[in-house]
């Protein structure tokens, strides 16, 4: 791991310190969930954007070739818990 040293308002880190007592965690574990949040969020939406390319160009050689061999369905969202 790395240090990681921020600045914020006195009223941020206050509101911070609050979140992260009403959620049982360190502010440091408060900090890194967040920024996890972010990426992730931002990888979903990569993966989600090249999936309705995909999506799109598969309808087009379909539409181009007159066939449809690879019918294309929604796929179910996995639940880890």
């Amino acid at each position: 791991m790395v240090e990681v040293r921020t600045y914020m308002s006195r009223e941020l880190n206050d509101e911070v310190v609050k979140r992260s007592k009403e959620l049982d965690i360190s502010k440091s574990e408060y900090m890194r969930l967040l920024a996890s949040l972010d990426i992730a969020v931002q990888r979903y939406q990569e993966l989600t954007t090249y999936i309705n390319l995909l999506h799109n160009r598969i309808n087009e050689f379909h539409e181009t070739l007159g066939i449809y061999a690879t019918p294309l369905e929604d796929v179910p969202i996995i639940n880890f818990n």
